[in-house]
């Protein structure tokens, strides 16, 4: 992918399936663990079956491979860590891209133990998948793909925005969405979209 193209959507609506080679696209489909009343109580506190989300793992590396050959990019595949990122997780392998542009944001892809993925994004803002992992909330590893496409999409298209305090803001032509932590918030910094890499 040497000439900046990049992988092409899996449909219309749908962001560019960067990572597919993990072959995380043809796992088979999850069956809904509830019913139409819902989880039990006792389910929001309890994690069992951490192990369906081990393909997330193979579907990162792909991910960042990906992005480093759409794009021009310097990659660490040993960065340190920012206490932001590390907080409630333990990291077992970590990739950093970060583009040539000094207004473009940086990404860091980090591999939990859990098994999952904490992504983080320009200076402050952090994306865990699953999001949260326990039996209630039955998150399926398809959700936690189609999130880490979406958001990086948004990334790398010069359509992030965001704020210390936690205020961030993902926007592409499919979706957007924007949410705001405890703050206080500082000043909203947008980032410019990623450099492509050049042909040759």
């Amino acid at each position: 992918m040497t000439d900046g193209s990049g992988p092409e959507p899996d449909s219309a609506s749908g962001p560019p399936r960067r990572g597919a080679s993990s072959g995380v696209d043809d796992l088979p489909a999850e069956p809904y663990r509830w019913g139409i009343d819902g989880p039990p109580t006792e389910a929001y506190s309890r994690v069992g079956g951490t192990e369906r989300y081990r393909p997330l793992h193979a579907f990162a590396l792909a991910l960042a491979d990906d992005l480093e050959a759409e794009f021009d990019v310097e990659r660490d595949d040993e960065p340190s860590f920012d206490p932001w990122l590390t907080e409630g997780v333990e990291l077992v392998r970590a990739v950093r891209l970060r583009p040539r542009a000094d207004d473009a944001a940086p990404i860091t892809i980090g591999l939990t133990s859990f098994p999952g993925l904490v992504i983080g994004c320009g200076e402050f803002t952090r994306l865990p998948l699953p999001f949260c992992g326990c039996d209630a909330c039955d998150e399926h590893v398809e959700y936690s793909v189609e999130s880490a496409r979406e958001h990086i999409d948004a990334v790398v298209t010069g359509g992030f925005a965001e704020a210390s305090g936690g205020w961030a803001s993902f926007r592409t032509g499919r979706a957007s969405s924007e949410g705001g932590g405890p703050g206080p918030f500082g000043p909203r910094r947008s980032w410019a979209a990623w450099p492509r890499r050049l042909p040759g």
